[in-house]
């Protein structure tokens, strides 16, 4: 199984809006190969968005239901 963690957009719903960029500096969609891989990026991502709301560096933070992880395939494991 692959997962994508996809965030709540007005405009389009549920998207996946997280990428990565290869060593080329080609950007792409970033997939997990495993549900807790996934889990462990967004918990750290919030925690990152909590301790910059939290020293002042951004004005609004995101939370966690404006996430969710889904299965997007099947992976070779």
């Amino acid at each position: 199984m692959k997962y994508e963690i996809q965030h709540f957009t007005l405009c389009d719903g549920w998207v996946n809006t997280w990428t990565i960029i290869d060593d080329e500096g080609n950007e792409s969609p970033e997939i997990f190969d495993h549900y807790q891989d996934a889990k462990d990026s967004l918990v750290e991502f919030l925690e990152e968005e909590d301790q910059a709301y939290f020293n002042g560096y951004i004005e609004s933070r995101y939370t966690a239901d404006e996430f969710r992880i889904v299965e997007v395939g099947h992976g070779s494991d």
